[in-house]
């Protein structure tokens, strides 16, 4: 209800213990989504893809995330990244790769569906140098990049310069904003904030999705709503209306 009382379109669920996406809250979700006249943007799906023994459970498990997205009539997967303690950074990036490869074709192949990471701070995808690699190890025909801009900034990246160099592969976006947190902090939840009070440089994002003309959805993601997740909402609209829409006219 506050997601549509603050003017959005739509939500995106994502992977979590205490909310599963699972048949039973998806069943709940399809109720609430018509009654609210929203849309599924998309689902983030976080688990354990670096591990090659986990190779063929999580492409069998990728039909189950498909078909959810199929029923709500959505078309993108967002990959999450683990956070694990890996003893080979590169090789663990390269298993993940290859799965991803596997993911992606299954996605456009069977459900014309496009599939990206989020790369996350404290994940294996998490600064430049790692999101080179995966870019590199996989292909661009089924597996693309869904940034988040607080994410790929803690990570020690450039969001504007990494979605610039990235731009013909971005299919999602979150945009987030944050403070000026510092990286070695263990929590950024404080520090996460509304559009436009934070250091990330959203009009020249928007002004690069401009020139791609991309029509995709972009997520609004505010990890810690301060006033209310209503009020949070009418204000990151109200940046929305007042600075970035102008851009798009």
């Amino acid at each position: 209800s506050d997601i549509a009382a603050a003017g959005f379109d739509g939500f995106e669920p994502f992977t979590t213990r205490t909310l599963p996406v699972n048949d039973e809250n998806m069943a709940a979700l399809e109720k609430l989504a018509s009654q609210h006249k929203l849309r599924m943007s998309g689902i983030y799906w976080g688990d354990e893809f670096h591990k090659s023994e986990k190779f063929d459970e999580l492409l069998k498990d990728s039909h189950r995330f498909l078909g959810y997205l199929k029923r709500f009539s959505a078309d993108r997967l967002i990959i999450g990244p683990a956070t694990p303690a890996v003893e080979d950074e590169k090789k663990s990036i390269s298993n993940m790769a290859k799965l991803m490869n596997a993911i992606g074709k299954v996605a456009l192949d069977e459900y014309r569906i496009k599939v990206g990471v989020h790369p996350h701070v404290s994940g294996l995808i998490e600064n430049p140098r790692q999101i080179d690699q995966l870019m590199e190890e996989t292909d661009p025909r089924y597996f693309n990049l869904a940034p988040d801009t607080a994410q790929i900034w803690m990570g020690g990246g450039d969001p504007v310069r990494l979605i610039e160099k990235y731009k013909q592969r971005i299919v999602y976006l979150h945009y987030k904003d944050i403070r000026a947190y510092h990286r070695g902090l263990p929590n950024y939840l404080d520090n996460v904030i509304e559009l436009g009070r934070g250091v990330i440089d959203f009009p020249a994002i928007h002004r690069i999705l401009k020139g791609l003309n991309y029509q995709g959805w972009i997520t609004i993601d505010l990890d810690n709503a301060r006033i209310s997740p209503l009020e949070s909402g009418k204000l990151n609209h109200a940046y929305i209306d007042q600075v970035l829409n102008p851009i798009y006219r």
